[in-house]
Formats: C-alpha cells, structure tokens, sequence
C-alpha cells in the first residue's frame, strides 16, 4: 500500500509540473518569430528583364495569416510573364551549382502560366521558413516575360546581393541574420594554356571553386599578375609570355578584355590608390603602370630595382600602401621582401615556403601565402605571414585546397 501511494503521489507531481499549451503558444508558432515585423511594411524591388529593361516589379511582404508573400506584378508596362521561379529559406538551402549559379529550376516555387499573366502571387506560411531569431530567410524572384511586341526575356527582381558565379541575378535578405565573422577571401589563377581559370578562395575552409573558365585570345602562355582593384571591381591580370595587360569586371558578365602590353613579363602584380604595379620577372625591376578611364594601359614606369639576383614568385601591396612585398627565391632560400614605398628601402625575412609560393592580402588585412605542399603538385596549404618577423602559421589545421594546378598567381577579391 505504501508503494501505491508513492506512485500515485509522483503522476500527480509530474501532472502538476506540465506546461499546458496554450492558444497563444500555437499562434507564436504559426509566426515563427515574425509577428512583430507584420507592421514593418513592404519591400518593392524593380523587376529588371534582359538585365536593363523594367518591366514591374516585386513586392516582398509578411501577410496577417502568418505568411510570407512574393507579388509579381507587370501590369504597368503592359509585359507578361509565362514562367516564375522562387526560392525562400535559409541561404545555405539556395540551389547552386559549384561555381554559385542559381539552378531556378530546383526553386521550391516555381510556376508555368498559359495563358500569361500580368501579375502573380506566391504564398509560404511563416512556420515553413527558418526561425526569425537564427538565421532568418533570404529570397530570389526569377521570371520569363514577353513584351507586346512578342519580346522573351529573362527577369530577376533586383536585390542587395549577386550570385557568385558572374552570370546575373540577384537574391535578397528579408530579416536576414548573416553569419558574425563573414570569412576571408582571395582569388586565385592558374597556369593554362589559352585561357583564364578563376578561383573562389575561401580561406576559412581551404575550399577552392572555379568560378570563370574564360579564352582570352589565340596566344599561349599562363596567366600571372593578379590583382583587384577595390574601387571599380575589376580583376587584372597578365599573360607573362606576351606581356598583355588583361581586365575582367568581376561585377557584371562582360568578357575579359586586353588593356595594351606592358613593358616587361610580371613575375606578380598588385593594385593600389589607382595604380597596377608589378616588378620585371628578368629584370628585378618594380613598375608603376596607369591605364586610362577606360582601362588602356597609359603608362609604364620603373620605380626602383631589387638587389641581387632573385627569382620573384609574387608581390602584394599593403592595404595601407605603405610596402610593397616581395616573396622570391635568393641562393636556394625563400625570401619575403618589403619594399618601402616612401624611402625605397628594403627589407627581407627568411621563409620556409617553396618557390611556387603565392601572397595576397585577405579582406581581413592579413597577409596569406598559398604554396603547393610538394613542387608541381596540385595539393596546396594556406598559410597567414607575420610581416613583422616572416612567422608562418598553417591555416585550418592542416586542411588542403585540392586542384588540378598550382595556382599561377592569387589575389584580393569582392565577397561575392
């Protein structure tokens, strides 16, 4: 009997103790989080066709019956649409193929109207999408359209933030929590025959993503001097055995273009305050090169010469200016140099790199070398340099970038 009256004691407890559920528990649930930005209004992004064409727009909002909502809407211009494509969710769900072009197909709303419509709407209840508080949703909006006069194109509705593979289209945050530490990246090129391979580097993770397979002309040779300039986004780079400038803007799909030849092959390049320098692969010499508003190379100037007889790998510009590093090869040994800009002195350090050793500043201002693991080999480790004393710290833990070739040259480069 005692041990009944203990059990019935501990049902009663554990009764006692249940949190009831509660009208408005269920009603937190069906809003996910986003009730209190029901009253925070529309978002309206023009919806853009064949990249400058407005042909409406498309309205983003959050409804009184816990839903998201995407509004196409065309009547305006009189244009539309046949197909839609829309994604919403969590960014990392975003169907991409590896170089980070949207595969619209995959979109988890998606529609074909015939006859064609002149607007339409897609409803997602709240507590279908992430949580609102981590990390909240982005969205794309993608359609075919038809003018009047018979016209087809393809349409996005224009947002904060590109696709990374150069190609169009843009996504956007709707209560959107980016991650806190946004990771570190840098480009890089490799040795081909006739053509431009572009890399994603992200430091972070020692992943590598070919972004850009590009011909750039009918002369063999392998593509060197890397650099990007901050304020255009445009990447340069040259083709050491015909010593051909070439630029690429990194921000719309236009292809590479050739911006004169330079005086000497680069044995690296680098880009700072408007200028590309880089420094002669025969002749050690460093050189300042101005190109015009419309990216023909103006000028072409030696700055000074290194000492001794080294063999230059790369160079790379302090995000201040300030020095201009140098890493190379003198008597057997890698050395890092540091150029000063103002008073043209140098200075060097010993580092145990080999001399297929590529530097790039990151975004983080830090300066990274990225060096095959075995000479010629297609495996590769990240490393951070101290500028200070050329101690050198092996990024993620042993991680490795896995490609085909060496990299010829890295550089600096948009988070895209």
């Amino acid at each position: 009997m005692k041990k009944t009256i203990y059990l019935l004691a501990l049902v009663l407890l554990s009764t006692g103790c249940s949190k009831q559920i509660t009208q408005e528990d269920l009603a937190d649930d069906k809003w996910n989080g986003y009730r209190k930005f029901l009253k925070a209004g529309e978002q309206i992004h023009t919806l853009w066709a064949g990249k400058n064409i407005n042909v409406g727009t498309v309205t983003y909002g959050i409804d009184e019956n816990a839903n998201f909502y995407a509004t196409y809407d065309c009547s305006v211009s009189g244009w539309l649409i046949s197909e839609t494509h829309m994604f919403a969710g969590d960014k990392a769900d975003m169907p991409l193929n590896k170089p980070g072009k949207p595969k619209i197909g995959l979109f988890p709303h998606s529609g074909n109207h015939n006859p064609s419509l002149s607007s339409v709407t897609y409803t997602v209840p709240l507590s279908e999408l992430p949580p609102c508080a981590d990390p909240g949703f982005v969205v794309a909006a993608h359609c075919v359209v038809h003018s009047p006069t018979g016209q087809c194109e393809t349409a996005w509705a224009e947002g904060s933030y590109t696709f990374s593979d150069k190609g169009w289209g843009w996504y956007d945050d709707f209560y959107y929590t980016p991650p806190a530490d946004p990771p570190v990246i840098l480009y890089g090129t490799t040795y081909t025959s006739d053509s431009l391979r572009l890399y994603l580097i992200n430091v972070n993770t020692s992943e590598a993503e070919l972004i850009l397979v590009e011909y750039v002309g009918n002369n063999p040779g392998n593509y060197n001097g890397a650099a990007y300039a901050l304020e255009s986004g445009m990447f340069l780079f040259t083709n050491y055995n015909t010593k051909e400038l070439w630029v690429n803007d990194l921000n719309a799909d236009n292809p590479s273009f050739c911006a004169g030849t330079l005086n000497e092959k680069a044995a690296g390049g680098t880009w700072h305050d408007g200028s590309y320098y880089y420094v002669s692969d025969s002749l050690q010499t460093i050189h300042l090169v101005l190109v015009t508003e419309q990216w023909i190379v103006e000028m072409d100037t030696v700055l000074d010469t290194i000492y001794g007889e080294i063999y230059v790998g790369d160079v790379a510009m302090s995000p201040g200016g300030d020095y201009l590093y140098i890493i190379g090869q003198y008597n057997g040994n890698t050395e890092l140099l540091a150029w000063e800009v103002a008073t043209q002195i140098f200075y060097t350090l010993s580092i145990p790199l080999n001399n297929e050793a590529q530097i790039a500043f990151g975004s983080d201002g830090t300066l990274y070398a990225i060096a095959p693991i075995v000479e010629g080999g297609s495996y590769s480790a990240i490393y951070s340099i101290n500028t200070s004393n050329g101690v050198l710290t092996e990024i993620n833990d042993g991680s490795i970038i896995i490609i085909d070739d060496p990299f010829s040259d890295i550089s600096s480069g948009p988070l895209m």
